[in-house]
């Protein structure tokens, strides 16, 4: 018989939870999201929000909250060693004349707008409960929780990310996602007055810094290195490490690196590889975000692909609250899209550790904007 869904629980409140959420309470249903963390952690981490991506925060809402919270930009500077522009790649309006093209914001304020946004749509968020498993019980999902709680649904959307032990517990068969072969430190600054638009600075072989203005008063760095280079740093020198690293780069980041001290605070964030196989739900479990595609940041994508996820959701649910006719949908629609755009980061990514003669990342841009010009 068919299970209708009326109930949703989401596993993760990262941006591709919260968003799924968001995208579901719209449309009338019951949501509940469960978080194994007590609250957010606070992290100098931003957000490239891309013009696709724009595109779907004006679908979920909430484009305008992030516009006034964050910094806007048309463009980023590509620059090599001295200074001197590259390449200007373009970022088009896909959000509509009354919107920028793109902006930089700080991802624990996206984060904010995303939860007070769910919250207002009715979606209830459980902080301190961990999923363990999920089981089939009267032909529905129950969620088993470390508190010994479980909690029936109709739909469970696994957004806890690539590594989550739910995510292997419940595709036992596919590949683990890989680490990628670089490392990515992140920091925020003082924004130079200057900085109207990003700034990716090229360095030696496989190393580069992306400098994103994300507040009027703030701009995020990130340096990305080869994984070897980063693997025997301390993280109590990460902030001697990464000051040491930013001045080796052109004038304008090298003035950034005057502002890293010893209690600036750094992350460094692991990038993982790889795609979930088709299909992706088992048994009223439909992966979402890295948990089904886990792909190098490279031109922002993947943030934005897991508000594409939610968008998708949102237009299918308004289609058939038939559960398994939604997920086979769901897949069926999101996976020739989302294998292309792997395609592009990986390559993207590849360039990055070992440049080649053919090194083009403007064509790699051209490639990508005609992908997500169109609507997920």
């Amino acid at each position: 018989m068919m299970r209708r869904i009326e109930r949703v629980c989401v596993v993760g409140a990262g941006l591709t939870g919260l968003a799924c959420a968001l995208a579901a309470a719209r449309h009338g249903l019951q949501v509940t999201v469960l978080d194994a963390m007590g609250a957010p952690r606070s992290m100098p981490a931003h957000v490239n929000v891309m013009p696709n991506m724009l595109r779907e925060l004006l679908a979920l809402g909430v484009a305008g909250e992030c516009a006034r919270l964050g910094f806007v930009y048309h463009g980023i500077d590509v620059v090599d060693r001295v200074g001197r522009v590259l390449v200007k790649l373009s970022t088009e309006r896909l959000a509509g004349p009354l919107y920028p093209a793109a902006l930089g914001i700080e991802l624990d304020v996206l984060l904010q707008v995303l939860t007070q946004a769910a919250q207002r749509a009715g979606v209830t968020l459980l902080r301190n409960a961990s999923v363990q498993d999920v089981r089939r019980r009267r032909g529905q999902p129950w969620l088993q929780v470390a508190s010994g709680d479980e909690m029936p649904c109709d739909l469970v959307l696994l957004a806890g990310g690539a590594q989550t032990p739910l995510r292997t517990a419940l595709f036992p068969l596919a590949q683990p996602p890989r680490t990628d072969s670089q490392a990515w430190w992140y920091t925020t600054v003082q924004r130079p007055v200057r900085l109207d638009r990003p700034c990716m600075a090229m360095g030696r072989k496989g190393h580069k810094v992306h400098v994103v203005p994300v507040r009027a008063d703030r701009a995020s760095v990130v340096l990305v290195e080869p994984i070897q280079d980063a693997v025997s740093v301390p993280m109590d020198e990460a902030s001697a490490h990464l000051r040491r690293s930013l001045a080796a780069f052109a004038p304008q980041v090298r003035e950034l690196a005057l502002q890293v001290h010893e209690g600036t605070e750094v992350i460094r964030r692991p990038i993982f590889n790889g795609l979930l196989d088709d299909p992706w739900s088992p048994e009223g479990v439909l992966a979402v975000g890295t948990c089904a595609h886990a792909i190098p940041p490279h031109f922002g994508q993947s943030a934005a692909l897991g508000f594409e996820d939610a968008v998708v959701l949102g237009e299918l649910l308004a289609q058939t609250r038939d559960a398994e006719a939604l997920v086979k949908a769901f897949t069926a629609r999101r996976l020739p899209r989302v294998r292309r755009i792997h395609e592009i980061t990986s390559m993207a990514a590849r360039w990055d550790a070992e440049p080649e003669p053919s090194t083009d990342l403007q064509a790699l841009s051209v490639a990508l904007g005609e992908v997500v010009a169109r609507q997920a």
